[in-house]
């Protein structure tokens, strides 16, 4: 194994295109003793990773660098640490790396808790396009209790959380209506939506006249906690990824995102209210086996709408396109 490796590597906070250099002698370093190493093969973009470089959420997690961007990746397994025992060297994995990131490396250490071997028949481009956005997707399906016969509106239905819960929510045998462009509503349809409703047009008489039990919302702002409040049965759940405001985090920002969710959630607290119900992702193995069983079991898939290419320009073009909105489902970058 080489001591060094090409890498893209942020070295401070700032817009993408000023802060990304292509590191050519980044050191490769053994896995630790529960760590496993990746060869990476293809990695995929989300909006956390633009945030993140460009310093949004430095008040939540500072960065050390140079620092490897892209947390969601998949690859082969090169090395395992001496107390790892989930995996051997050339099997096929897939992770959400947390705050480690590392996707725009050729080698990253990994610890094993995190990783989910890939599910047969997915390529690696497929194969990084699930982790983040789908643990997300299911963590929401988990905390709104969506099972058969629930009615839920998915929000943002056709970006790359919410095409995941459109086809997850379908799975369980829930009746899904999904909120997105009138260009994508037939994409939408096609992940098993048994409804779309423009989001530019979404007025509550839109959705018709029986009441929904789950709302997820994937796009943010307090008029989708507003529409919920009037779509929702008494007792209903609004389960939100988003927050209202999704700018840059600061102390101020901070005090009143936890003085909206404490609001929200005591107004919730009565039996016939509208729970509000935060999601905050805590990626593992565990899960992403569980929405592996559902690509395996149910053909929940991956929507790769654009790939780039695992360089330096093609993280910075990947990036601008993620910035420039409109993409459905997910931008990929594979060697």
């Amino acid at each position: 194994m080489a001591s060094t490796q090409r890498a893209v590597v942020q070295t401070r906070y700032g817009a993408v295109r000023d802060v990304l250099a292509l590191d050519e002698a980044f050191p490769v370093r053994p896995p630790g003793p529960h760590q496993v190493q990746v060869e990476v093969r293809a990695a995929a973009l989300n909006p956390i990773d633009r945030q993140m470089i460009e310093g949004d959420r430095r008040l939540l997690t500072r960065r050390r660098f140079p620092f490897v961007p892209l947390f969601d990746f998949a690859g082969v397994v090169t090395a395992v640490g001496e107390r790892a025992s989930a995996f051997r060297v050339g099997d096929r994995v897939h992770v959400d790396n947390e705050r480690e990131g590392g996707g725009a490396a050729e080698y990253v250490n990994v610890d094993e808790r995190l990783l989910a071997p890939v599910p047969a028949g997915l390529d690696f481009a497929a194969a990084a396009a699930i982790p983040l956005a789908a643990q997300t997707a299911l963590s929401c399906l988990d905390r709104g209790q969506v099972v058969r016969g629930s009615r839920v509106v998915v929000i943002g239905a056709s970006g790359g959380v919410g095409h995941f819960a459109v086809q997850m929510a379908r799975a369980a045998g829930a009746f899904v209506l999904g909120v997105a462009r009138a260009r994508d509503a037939g994409f939408v349809r096609s992940l098993g939506a048994d409804e779309v409703v423009d989001r530019n047009g979404a007025e509550p008489s839109r959705f018709g006249e029986d009441p929904f039990d789950v709302v997820i919302d994937c796009a943010g702002g307090r008029g989708q906690w507003l529409l919920a409040r009037r779509l929702l049965r008494p007792g209903g759940r609004f389960v939100t990824i988003a927050r209202d405001e999704d700018g840059v985090v600061t102390p101020a920002s901070a005090a009143r995102l936890l003085s909206t969710i404490t609001a929200r959630r005591l107004r919730g607290a009565h039996p016939r209210g509208t729970r509000y119900v935060p999601v905050f992702l805590r990626a593992s193995g565990e899960l992403l086996r569980r929405v592996d069983e559902l690509v395996t079991d149910a053909g929940v898939r991956p929507h790769v709408a654009r790939s780039f290419p695992l360089t330096l320009e093609g993280v910075r073009a990947a990036m601008e396109a993620g910035h420039a909105g409109g993409t459905t489902g997910k931008l990929v970058l594979q060697r």
